[in-house]
């Protein structure tokens, strides 16, 4: 069971170390992947990584991206024993991206007491899922809100931190040493001293902040010396406390890290600090801790392995690539006798002694900074592959091949190493690839197979391959987690070979693998320089075996393509062990001993066709383990004249046609260059198989010259015999034009000459009344007045060059007839229709040219001499309509008659408006009142009276002589007015005051 927290963060009052390994809660397993959920519900994130090795350890669902651990250690105050008692308390912050929304996720942690957990800055429900016995630590986190994309994990602990105890016996994670305290991750320590996904394939960079003591003692306390607190990545601070008494060291790692690569460690140490050139020329730092208390020949030592760090690194660089870290050093410590190992922490490897750091450790652990630290393993089942490579580093660095001087290579050391095991021996009981016990994680399968493995793929796939490989592996993948079948595919990719048998018995089965068989291969060809058709020719292969056992399963295939394109195999007659398929030839290297050698031959016959190639055979080793000393073999064939026959003509001799060489007889796959002449002339730019004939060739003869190359062979020319002298040829294409237009004066006529020949001139004539009209010679005729009457053709004459000339007529108009003036010709009346008024007569719309006459008309009667363009208008036209006729005439068209349209009935003259009549006199009994008109024209005019009293008229005479009877009476008078080509008006006075009396 576990015991709860609660949102508050209270500290854990109690674990308890668990019968089982999973925590039930509800009727729930805790620790099972959770079922399948809808793609956004959240869900409870794997406990597990999948590591068959450590079931239980490491987590899923999220991916660690950064750890800021920062951690105060602080030595007990009262020592005893013989390693330093110590306590921390700290803060770890992880920032993660969850691969999905997560309702809970879980972290490794092993000991130390939870003070409080908050996911994004808000606390979080936590449980504590512990089972030593199957290696379970699970710190299991309910957030407030499930977390979905990136998210940050607070954890505050503190207590006595311990050593995690592996199956093996050994240990790691947090250690009391004399001096202090030193935490290492390997296999799984690391979850002793922060919460971690505790997985080499989930890397993540970090800052490790460590507060402690400036000075440190001895359990005795009878050896103060200054202390450091040492990590991963680079120092990028060194703070003292106020009081001087505490110092934090910041260690920076901006290289991805897996977390049992992980390093801190605490204790007197003399610090050496320097730089590392690397073999691009650049610098970085190198920081080295060396405990304190060891003797001077052991400061010395370790000393001296500093210094040689560039020129490792450098050399290491030449076969791994560049350096994967960004600063380097050692840590060397006394450590109790569980942590008395090195280990390939990044960038700064740990030693337990001087001895180690001095000898080849060193080397092993540096190559652990390519294999392991930069490309990690996805699980520890495969920490052979970096294992392997860390033990195979050293001894390949120490030899004449590498940068040492030893004269034993890895294939004699590791063969060897093979050879000594037996079959039987219980080192071959675990496959490296299939291991899943972590007691025996470091045990032969790991370091010493996992070496022999590295050599037998050298000796399987060959030294170019094997080198750019065990580079490109760390080029390719720096900074990931890698698996052995991803090794595999690489492997296979760079050599082009199946590794799928040989990966099978070297990693996969659990019993001794076969070494690999190594040979060499030559190829031999006997026969002349150059070799004529007919000849045969010996090829003699010899395998070589240049390895460590028989060779017992070698093949040899040789490419006879280039061979069989010019010479026969009978694979009927080759001898036991070689067979012919297709253009590869296989043979069966038979059982040969180390140091031996085995051969075979087969031979070939030149082709009677074969002529300047080559035979050409290229041999190469099927199987795993072969390389070619003299992998082709080529020999010159004699060259010979392409076979041949005269060109022959095919088509008719006439300008246009089209003739073509003909080439039979050649030797098969020939290429011609053409040459054709017009007698004997090359005709410039004719050089295709077939020929034009163009009009400059009409009375010329024909030749083709044609010149038969192929590649191998000697070019041959020969030329045709001449053609009949070319004649011309008639045209194909010569229509009877047409003409499209009106037979009508002042209309054009155009030409239409039909599609003739393409390249054909045309020229043109036209004909009157079949007679040719001089000057009309263009494609369009316009008819003049000559042509009235006539009929109108065209005659069209064709010309090209090596072709008849063609005349061609057309069919004849009609007679040609005038044509009609303009039908929008207009006449029009100016001006008013009244008695003495002029009319003016307005034309418009008659075509340019056209000859005008005039005729005025009285009621649709000509008016006699009427035939201006004006007409004043007299007595006589009063009440009758005017109009006027006009006719058009021009040369070559109708004569056109058009009328305006009359006026109204003309009118006579009006008087005045401003004409009046006026009574004068005195309006009395007895007087006399006269009319006096004024306003009125000067005519001679006829006056009619009418007098009028109080309304009623009384006379008609000129005046009107006052009656009594008219007293007190009103008097008016009208009057009408009427003279010649006048209309008569009456007008009326105004009324007069009343008659007075007398």
């Amino acid at each position: 069971m576990a015991t709860k927290s609660d949102v508050r963060g209270a500290r854990l009052r109690r674990v308890l170390a668990l019968s089982l390994p999973l925590l039930i809660t509800g009727g729930t397993l805790v620790g099972l992947p959770a079922a399948a959920h809808a793609a956004d519900e959240p869900i409870d994130g794997a406990h597990t990584s999948g590591d068959a090795m450590f079931p239980n350890v490491g987590n899923g669902g999220y991916d660690a991206l950064h750890y800021d651990v920062d951690l105060a250690w602080t030595p007990d105050a009262t020592q005893s024993g013989s390693y330093i008692a110590g306590s921390i308390v700290a803060t770890s912050t992880m920032t993660a991206k969850a691969e999905v929304p997560l309702k809970s996720f879980s972290l490794d942690f092993e000991g130390l007491e939870i003070d409080a957990v908050t996911v994004n800055g808000v606390a979080a429900t936590w449980e504590r899922i512990v089972d030593p016995g199957t290696i379970t630590f699970k710190l299991v986190v309910t957030p407030a809100t499930p977390v979905s994309g990136e998210f940050t994990t607070e954890v505050r602990y503190h207590g006595t931190p311990s050593s995690h105890t592996d199956l093996d016996g050994s240990s790691e994670g947090w250690n009391r040493t004399s001096d202090g305290a030193t935490f290492l991750g390997q296999p799984v320590g690391a979850m002793t001293g922060y919460p971690v996904n505790n997985t080499p394939s989930d890397k993540a960079t970090y800052v490790f902040t460590l507060d402690v003591p400036t000075t440190l003692n001895t359990v005795a306390g009878t050896a103060p010396g200054t202390a450091a607190a040492v990590s991963n990545g680079e120092l990028t601070a060194k703070t003292a406390s106020e009081d001087g008494t505490r110092t934090t060291w910041e260690w920076t790692q901006t290289k991805p890290m897996a977390s049992e690569l992980a390093l801190i460690s605490i204790g007197r140490y003399d610090v050496i600090e320097s730089q590392v050139t690397l073999s691009d020329g650049s610098a970085i730092p190198a920081w080295s801790f060396m405990e304190f208390g060891l003797s001077s020949a052991n400061k010395t030592t370790i000393t001296n392995r500093v210094g040689q760090l560039g020129t490792i690194i450098r050399n290491l660089e030449t076969l791994y690539g560049p350096y994967p870290g960004k600063s380097t050093g050692v840590v060397v410590d006394s450590v109790p006798s569980g942590i008395n190992y090195a280990l390939e922490t990044q960038d700064r490897s740990f030693f337990p002694s001087a001895s180690s750091v001095g000898g080849n450790t060193l080397i092993h652990e540096l190559v652990h900074q390519w294999y392991g630290d930069s490309v990690s393993p996805v699980t520890w089942t495969d920490i052979w592959i970096n294992e392997g490579m860390a033990t195979w580093g050293p001894t390949f660095y120490n030899s004449t091949a590498g940068f040492g001087t030893s004269t034993t290579q890895t294939e004699t050391s590791y063969f060897n190493s093979w050879n000594n095991s037996a079959s039987t021996s219980a080192n071959w009981a675990i496959a490296p690839g299939g291991q899943t016990d972590s007691a025996e994680l470091y045990s032969y399968q790991t370091y010493t197979r996992g070496a022999q493995f590295w050599e037998a793929l050298k000796t399987a796939i060959g030294d170019t391959a094997f080198f750019s490989l065990i580079k490109k592996w760390q080029t390719d993948n720096a900074g990931t987690s890698k698996s052995g079948a991803d090794l595999k595919d690489l492997a296979e990719e760079l050599s082009g070979r199946d590794l799928t048998a040989f990966y099978q018995d070297w990693i996969l089965d659990a019993d001794k693998p076969a070494w690999p068989e190594k040979l060499s291969v030559t190829l031999a060809a006997a026969g002349g320089a150059p070799v004529e058709r007919g000849d045969t020719v010996t090829y003699t292969l010899t395998a070589a075996n240049t390895g460590r056992v028989p060779l017992a399963t070698s093949v040899v295939t040789v490419d006879l393509s280039e061979v069989l394109d010019a010479a026969t195999i009978d694979a009927a007659a080759l001898p036991a062990g070689l067979t012919l398929n297709g253009t590869t030839l296989t043979w069966a290297v038979p059982a040969t001993a180390t140091a031996a050698s085995s051969t075979a031959s087969f031979a070939a016959v030149v082709s009677d066709d074969a002529s300047g190639t080559e035979l050409t055979a290229t041999a190469r080793v099927a199987t795993l383990g072969g390389t070619c000393a003299t992998c082709a073999s080529s020999l010159e064939i004699a060259t010979y004249d392409v076979a041949s026959a005269a060109p022959v003509i095919s088509g008719t001799a006439a300008y246009g046609s089209t003739l073509t060489a003909v080439t039979d007889g050649w030797t098969e796959g020939t290429a011609f260059a053409y040459q054709w002449a017009l007698d004997e002339t090359p005709v410039e730019g004719a050089t295709d198989p077939t020929f034009v004939i163009p009009a400059t060739a009409v009375g010329k003869t024909v030749t083709v010259t044609v010149t038969g190359s192929k590649e191998h062979f000697s070019p041959v020319t020969l030329t045709s015999d001449p053609t009949d002298a070319v004649v011309t040829a008639p045209f194909t294409a010569s229509p009877v034009p047409t003409i499209a237009g009106s037979a009508v004066f002042g209309t054009t006529l155009t030409a239409s000459a039909g599609v003739w020949d393409e390249g054909a001139e045309l020229a043109y004539e036209w004909l009157r009344d079949g007679e040719a009209i001089s000057g009309a010679t263009g494609a369009s005729y316009t008819l003049g007045l000559a042509d009235l009457g006539s009929r109108i053709s065209v005659a069209v004459t064709g010309t090209k060059p090596g072709f008849t000339t063609v005349t061609r007529t057309s069919a004849a108009t009609a007679p040609v007839v005038t044509a009609s003036l303009s039908s929008k010709a207009t006449a029009t009346i100016l001006g008013s229709a009244v008695y003495g008024k002029k009319l003016t007569a307005t034309v418009s719309g008659w075509d340019d040219s056209t000859s005008l006459t005039f005729r005025w008309l009285r009621d649709g009667v000509a008016i006699g001499g009427a035939v201006g363009t004006s007409y004043t208008l007299t007595s006589k036209d009063i009440g009758a309509r005017i109009s006027f006729v006009v006719a058009g005439v021009k040369p070559g068209y109708a004569t056109k008659i058009i009328s305006s349209t009359a006026t109204a009935k003309v009118a006579a003259l009006s008087f005045p408006s401003a004409a009046t009549v006026k009574i004068t006199g005195t309006v009395k009994a007895g007087k006399t009142l006269s009319a006096a008109l004024s306003g009125w024209p000067a005519v001679s005019k006829k006056v009619s009276y009418s007098w009028y009293v109080d309304g009623k008229k009384v006379s008609s005479a000129s005046t009107l002589t006052l009656a009594n009877s008219h007293v007190g009476k009103k008097v008016y008078v009208k009057v009408t007015v009427a003279a010649a080509n006048y209309t008569s008006k009456t007008v009326t006075s105004k009324v007069t005051g009343k008659v007075a009396k007398r």
